[in-house]
């Protein structure tokens, strides 16, 4: 194998150990209650989203509405949304103890602008429904660390009143979930859901 080759397996081995690693930390940002209308199998119906300020929760309802095209996953496709990074975070994402994201489709422009815009999420994360099929269930901000400072910033970013945070040192990514479109019980804003699972 060559060196470029086994370094891509390290890393790809690194990036796993440190998210197991890291998800065991619980999210540093505030956690407000997800009281949203979902069924018996988590989904949400409605736009019957709330959180401690009413102004997050219009927010967040214009989020959905900018993302609800994204339940076809050819729509995301359509949309340069595919599914890992150059390489990485390709797989269902979990962690042991404290749930799963499961599967993040990447739009590599906004990756490569160190910029966030809150109707403009970097990141779809699918889960998987109990037929197979995937399921839209959060959106993600995410933006590389050092894009972030070189464009002169010196503070975290901050979407809804969230600062991001980097929960994958390999990756050294600013990050913020919100699950927007399946129910998680840790809470609107947290990076694991316990109600979703990988295969």
């Amino acid at each position: 194998m060559s060196k470029s080759g086994i370094g891509m397996v390290l890393v790809v081995g690194c990036l796993a150990v440190t998210m197991s690693i890291a998800g065991c930390s619980e999210n540093a940002a505030t956690n407000p209650s997800a009281l949203m209308s979902h069924d018996a199998s988590g989904h949400l119906h409605g736009d019957a989203i709330s959180d401690t300020s009413s102004s997050v929760a219009s927010d967040l309802a214009a989020v959905r509405a900018a993302t609800a095209k994204y339940h076809d996953l050819s729509a995301a496709l359509a949309d340069d949304y595919q599914l890992g990074f150059r390489g990485v975070v390709t797989g269902c994402i979990s962690n042991p103890t404290a749930g799963a994201m499961g599967y993040h489709y990447f739009n590599w422009k906004r990756m490569d602008d160190p910029t966030i815009v809150a109707g403009q999420p970097e990141v779809l994360v699918y889960h998987k429904a109990d037929d197979g099929t995937l399921v839209l269930g959060a959106v993600e901000w995410v933006v590389p660390k050092t894009a972030w400072e070189q464009a002169g910033n010196t503070h975290a970013p901050v979407v809804f009143g969230q600062e991001l945070h980097v929960l994958n040192p390999v990756l050294n990514w600013y990050i913020e979930h919100a699950w927007i479109w399946t129910h998680n019980p840790s809470g609107l804003f947290m990076d694991w859901n316990p109600s979703v699972s990988c295969p």
